[in-house]
């Protein structure tokens, strides 16, 4: 039966993949440059009303109504850094508003007394969301476009004035709006997020992580995005409607009958990647603790790690691990899980946070972009999931901090960070829930040491001119490289999808078989890995779609892949030829599945026509 589902998902995706029509792109597009023109354009507010649906830990969903519905408000500010990534800072007033109330909620806290909630204030909420422009990612940039789809990660706080307490949440959701004009916008934004027991009132309840037993509730909102600043003309050479030459310079061009040559900043989707790995010390800051303590009670070593992308020379989106606890021990450690045993957490590996950073480099914000500079100093925000090896549970972490970094080479830097994060109870395992009117909440100081490398053909931003065509041949060939290879999108989602499909039919079909018996002797369905097997089959895809772009992203596949089979070893779900025979059927799935694509479907492969016209370089790409 589940592969009969994994078959239909599989058919479904390849439906939706040619539905889903994104506008392809010449070697002029997306794929090539990403304008971007100043800190201070393209910045946006939202107001709307929205619906929350209450999905509390042990409640029955499908009785939401109208026991865990209410009604709000909404403002945003927001700014797009280009046109492909943006960030808003979001401000929710929920169960409060004379208007669209509900007097029949019970699942705000506190629980089952109707009306009370919203007698003593509703909850409040403040969001920070990374937006992702669906379109422009993976279609070609459209400033006369109306419709714009976005994905965000979602990070905030809230506040629940009916038992005085709050929690951090974590989320995603999905942004649609509509272009009435130059300035005005509607929009749709639906999120699901998850939150601490602080939230529904609990001090403490098992098992209320961001995990599968969480808090949470699903948010949908309708309201109207007002554009700020100036907007202009939407020539080809605009960003998101707004002209990316300043007026004194379109004035002069126009009165001599020539086209504006303005300077822009670009870079491409696969340009300005960069690795980061170092040391770090955490001070741990559970509630209730006295601070000045925390050497060496509070005191952990540790691992970090972390990838990340300038979008602009401003603004950068890192995603980041670190294991703490686990490798450098403090045998005087007391304030980590569990409290009756501290030495435990290190045996059982320590701590781990896993979070996406979005960074914004003051430097250039502040005094522009000057590719020469050796010292940079950025700010970012943190959000994340912090997991407790020890009790196996994990819950949301949010934070902000400072990271200094200074260049040594062309493409190596020297990076100190500083930063404070906060997460539940669930997550420290330690101490009270969330917040207090008048008291704080768990959390960590992190203090970070390391190298940054820059891992990309291109790392820094060329200075092109509007007007002049930005992939001449001459361009090209000063810089040394050709135009960018061209995906296919569709069909890489398609066969990424299909490949991994084939990988878990046929581990199912040989668990089935074999029934060969975990090393933790809990069932008889250790050969193959499956997990292996299907990480294994995404890598392989991705190593066929995007090797010719950059060695590093499928060298970056394969490692996460490796990552997910050695856990596999190292927590005694398989024997390593488990992991081995799961990897060689995923790799194996993958050249099978893009065969057969190829063999059956000839027309989705891409033809592409290379021609010149006076300086330029023409492609023409057929599907």
């Amino acid at each position: 039966m589940r592969t009969n589902w994994i078959v239909a998902c599989c058919l479904l995706a390849s439906v939706y993949a040619k539905a889903q029509v994104f506008e392809q792109e010449d070697s002029c597009s997306r794929e090539n440059v990403v304008v971007a023109d100043g800190f201070w354009k393209h910045w946006f507010v939202q107001a709307g009303l929205d619906m929350t649906l209450q999905n509390p830990y042990g409640y029955d969903f499908s009785k939401v109504f109208p026991n865990g519905k209410s009604f709000g408000l909404d403002v945003a500010v927001g700014k797009w850094f280009s046109h492909q990534i943006g960030y808003r800072g979001k401000f929710n007033w929920e169960n409060k508003l004379p208007l669209l109330k509900n007097d029949d909620v019970t699942w705000l806290a506190p629980f089952d007394q109707p009306g009370e909630n919203r007698r003593k204030g509703g909850y409040i909420a403040v969001y920070g969301d990374v937006l992702l422009d669906m379109h422009n990612l993976f279609g070609n940039y459209r400033p006369d476009r109306a419709w714009n789809l976005s994905l965000y990660p979602r990070v905030g706080v809230n506040y629940n004035f009916g038992v005085s307490k709050g929690a951090l949440l974590a989320g995603v959701g999905v942004l649609n709006t509509y272009r009435l004009n130059e300035r005005w916008s509607v929009y749709g934004d639906i999120a699901y997020i998850m939150t601490g027991s602080g939230f529904v009132g609990s001090e403490k309840v098992e098992g209320t992580g961001t995990g599968s037993n969480s808090n949470g509730y699903l948010t949908i909102g309708l309201g109207v995005q007002m554009e700020l600043g100036r907007v202009g003309s939407k020539e080809p050479g605009t960003h998101r409607g707004q002209s990316l030459c300043n007026s004194e310079a379109v004035a002069s061009c126009s009165q001599k009958g020539q086209s504006p040559m303005c300077p822009v900043l670009t870079n491409g989707i696969w340009d300005n990647w960069f690795v980061q790995a170092g040391l770090d010390m955490s001070l741990m800051n559970p509630y209730g603790c006295n601070f000045s303590k925390v050497i060496p009670k509070g005191m952990t070593f540790g691992l970090n790690a972390a990838l990340g992308k300038w979008f602009t020379p401003e603004f950068a989106l890192r995603a980041r691990v670190q294991w703490d606890n686990g490798l450098i021990p403090n045998n005087a450690v007391e304030w980590l899980p569990p409290a009756e045993d501290p030495k435990q957490n290190y045996k059982k590996g320590g701590l781990a946070v896993m979070s996406l950073d979005a960074m914004l480099n003051l430097t250039n914000v502040m005094a522009g972009y000057k590719p020469e500079r050796k010292w940079h100093t950025s700010a970012y925000i943190r959000a994340g999931i912090i997991s407790q090896f020890v009790e196996g549970s994990a819950s949301p972490v949010a934070g902000a901090g400072l990271e200094e970094t200074y260049r040594i080479a062309d493409r190596m830097s020297l990076f100190g960070a500083f930063g404070y994060q906060v997460s539940t109870s669930e997550g420290m395992g330690y101490g009270f829930t969330g917040m207090e009117v008048a008291a704080g909440s768990n959390g960590f100081f992190d203090i970070d040491f390391g190298v940054v490398i820059d891992i990309s053909e291109k790392t820094r931003w060329n200075a092109h001119r509007r007007g002049q065509s930005l992939c001449s041949s001459q361009s090209f060939s000063q810089q040394g490289q050709s135009p960018s290879a061209v995906h296919n999108w569709p069909r890489f989602a398609v066969n990424t999808i299909a490949s991994v499909g084939v990988a878990y039919g046929v581990k199912t079909a040989l668990k089935a078989v074999v029934h060969e018996e975990r090393p933790d002797h809990s069932d008889n369905k250790s050969f193959p890995s499956g997990h292996a097997s299907m990480a294994f089959a995404a890598a392989r895809s991705i190593d066929k779609e995007f090797r010719k772009e950059s060695i590093w992203i499928p060298i970056a596949g394969y490692a996460a892949a490796t990552a997910i089979g050695v856990e596999r070893v190292a927590s005694d779900r398989h024997h390593w030829y488990d992991v081995a025979a799961g990897a060689a059927l995923g790799i194996g799935s993958a050249e099978l599945t893009w065969l057969l694509s190829d063999k059956l479907f000839p027309e989705a492969k891409n033809h592409v026509a290379i021609g010149c016209s006076g300086n330029a370089v023409d492609v023409a790409v057929i599907f």
